[in-house]
């Protein structure tokens, strides 16, 4: 028997999410191991593409019909989260002793905490103020699914990358069956 994920509020569950990028990143700057940097950077990856399957598939659709501009503010947001994802497809082929691998994480770092106010400080709220409870609760089961299933994405395939397969294709292509 599979277990069902927990029902929250789809913003106690994405905020939760941006609490655990934001550790990341605290992890990444804490550290000068490379190969320590590699594993966050590979955990950021998987936290990044997993948030943005789950905000693309049921997040932006309702703020799209819920929000005041919300094509407008979701556009944005997703286009803030395609250019962190181009970022960490970027990242994928650095070596973190390159160095360009820090510059990179800082402008990862500088994307994602651009999209993590846009959301907290715009989104979220218009969210609690015009959705119900229940509304919110459904949503958050949602997004709760999307994260048991990006469980287990191994940082590093058995048969390696493949051409061009990145570890946020991967993780995305596990998510949705396709890459970007």
């Amino acid at each position: 028997m599979t277990a069902m994920p927990e029902q929250h509020d789809v913003v106690d569950v994405l905020t939760a999410d941006h609490h655990t990028v934001r550790n990341l990143f605290e992890g990444y700057r804490a550290t000068t191991d490379p190969d320590q940097r590699r594993q966050l950077v590979d955990r950021m990856t998987v936290e990044v593409v997993r948030h943005s399957v789950a905000e693309e598939t049921y997040l932006y659709p309702t703020v799209r019909k819920a929000l005041p501009n919300g094509d407008r503010i979701a556009d944005e947001e997703i286009e803030e989260l395609t250019e962190a994802e181009r970022i960490l497809s970027d990242l994928d082929a650095v070596d973190p002793r390159d160095r360009r691998f820090d510059p990179l994480v800082r402008d990862l770092m500088d994307v994602v905490s651009m999209h993590i106010r846009g959301e907290e400080d715009l989104v979220f709220p218009e969210l609690r103020e015009r959705l119900t409870p229940e509304e919110r609760m459904m949503l958050g089961l949602r997004v709760g699914e999307a994260a048991a299933a990006a469980q287990g994405v191994p940082p590093v395939s058995p048969e390696g990358p493949g051409p061009g397969r990145t570890l946020a294709d991967r993780v995305r292509e596990r998510l949705t069956g396709r890459t970007r």
